[in-house]
């Protein structure tokens, strides 16, 4: 039997591993602990763009907002790059309970210039510019995701094969045949309602082991913020469920149903009456800068959405369109907001895995401030920061 350390070695079953609930609630729950010594969860976005990494600190106060939270720092890369974390926004701790609190963190170079991924930085200039802030823009941001077991296949699928279902019938389904994986969805939910996020509501989607929730909406960041942080507890409570998660937007090769980010947006005109007439007015400036927008709306460029975009169960057309109650098109008014003649747009481009800070900052350039050409940051070669200038150290030969 190869050596786990050998290079060669490679993973044969899948672990058999389990989250141990019961004696971890024993210790975490149970012991009673000083109420000024409190466990802070620090929560950042990865140098990938996608994946959510965390670590904790001890403090012997209870923080009350971010600022009272020190800065931090790790290790990231080869070779190793230093990164600050900066606090950002500051929630209750669903999993430690108590005083403890989870801390969405801004990621720096160590410059102190924004890291690579980091479009928080960004986005929070254009939600703070008067031309911004005057129409007050508000976020709905919808979460499609994907529940696998240990080999990797979504739940509710047989071993043996990958059916391509010709409905979605698994849409809002209810009854153990069709619905998979509702005690994480629901434990989910409320462990959000306790954090402090504005979680809104979810939905079974359209195949089985396929799940929805929804955040906002909300003013500028806090929809994107709420997110994020929505993604790491869906993350960390999905190790004690002994399944995993995948915000994939084609898990699933073929016609099978496709997960999208759809982003709800409005300004106060579009919210007042006779909005329905601004909404209208931003579909030439959205279509002018589609093709652009369209590398935005995976954590890949647009390489991962292509797929989506193309499948039975695609949630949005390729090639720009909007219409009232069209589910292909780019751009969906729904039919309320038609009727009642004000209210928001549906952009359905957006796949499962994009970054919201990235997208609804190009939205609101587009839309609010005008801009007819968007920067793609993921084209953008990236500058290695030493921690250490290698040019001032002598190695051995």
């Amino acid at each position: 039997m190869k050596s786990s350390l050998d290079p060669k070695c490679t993973m044969g079953e899948p672990s058999t591993w389990r989250f141990n609930k019961a004696v971890h609630s024993a210790y975490v729950l149970g012991l009673p602990i000083p109420e000024d010594q409190v466990l802070v969860e620090y929560v950042y976005v990865a140098e990938d763009g996608y994946s959510l990494h965390s670590k904790c600190r001890k403090l012997n106060f209870v923080p009350s907002k971010p600022s009272d939270v020190p800065d931090w720092s790790y290790a990231a890369n080869f070779p190793v790059e230093d990164r600050f974390l900066k606090p950002a926004v500051i929630y209750k701790d669903p999993f430690r309970q108590g005083n403890h609190k989870l801390v969405l963190c801004e990621v720096y170079a160590n410059d102190w210039t924004p890291a690579p991924r980091n479009f928080r930085h960004n986005c929070q200039d254009t939600m703070e510019k008067q031309e911004v802030t005057s129409v007050t823009p508000w976020f709905g941001l919808e979460q499609e995701y994907s529940i696998i077991d240990v080999s990797n296949r979504p739940l509710g699928w047989p071993s043996s094969f990958m059916p391509q279902p010709n409905t979605p019938i698994h849409h809002d389904a209810v009854g153990m045949h069709k619905a998979f994986g509702r005690d994480l969805y629901e434990a989910h939910l409320f462990a959000c309602l306790y954090a402090g996020l504005n979680i809104s509501g979810g939905n079974a989607e359209a195949c089985p082991g396929q799940w929805e929730f929804q955040v906002g909406p909300s003013e500028g960041l806090k929809a994107s913020d709420d997110l994020w942080m929505a993604r790491y507890i869906l993350h960390r409570l999905s190790e004690e469920f002994g399944v995993a998660v995948s915000f994939h937007p084609k898990l699933i090769p073929g016609g099978a149903g496709a997960c999208g980010g759809h982003v709800n947006f409005s300004t106060s005109p579009m919210r007042q009456e006779g909005g329905i007439n601004h909404i209208k007015a931003a579909m030439p400036l959205l279509a002018r800068t589609h093709k652009q927008f369209l590398p935005l709306c995976d954590a890949h460029g647009g390489a991962d959405n292509v797929s989506r975009l193309m499948g039975f169960f695609c949630t949005a057309s390729v090639e720009f369109k909007w219409g009232i109650e069209d589910r292909d098109a780019t751009i969906r008014i729904p039919r309320q907001v038609a009727l009642e003649g004000k209210g928001f747009l549906e952009d359905r481009r957006p796949a499962a895995n994009f970054d919201p800070y990235l997208v609804t900052d190009a939205l609101v350039r587009v839309v609010v401030l005008g801009h007819e050409t968007l920067q793609n940051p993921y084209a953008e070669p990236r500058v290695v920061k030493l921690a250490v200038d290698l040019s001032k150290v002598k190695l051995d030969d």
